[in-house]
């Protein structure tokens, strides 16, 4: 019994053109290490510290700021809150990067 070919010759399936695209960008995919994952980890794990912290600490000043009566102060202070959470957050992307470029 011969097994038969269900696909065309030059035919590429959706994954193999996405895994050239993702290499023609990227370069080589190279699998992370275990010690890579673990640091990335723990990246993420004290990023989401991080920014869970300063939401605690910015819901104190929000309700602050309202109860005061400052609409304009809370929404400024909002934004800057926000601001820094993104912070936090591009921090921990940098990071993560780095670990998985090898540096």
């Amino acid at each position: 019994m011969t097994k038969k070919d269900d696909s065309a010759p030059g035919i590429k399936s959706a994954l193999d053109l996405a895994l050239e695209r993702l290499k023609a960008k990227e370069g080589d995919v190279v699998p992370l290490t275990h010690e890579q994952k673990a640091a990335i980890a723990e990246i993420e794990a004290e990023t989401k510290a991080k920014v869970a912290e300063q939401e605690i600490m910015a819901a104190d000043r929000l309700r602050a700021a309202f109860a005061g009566g400052d609409a304009e102060a809370a929404q400024k202070l909002d934004e800057q809150i926000k601001a820094e959470i993104a912070r936090i957050r591009e921090r921990g992307e940098r990071k993560k990067e780095k670990i998985r470029r090898g540096e």
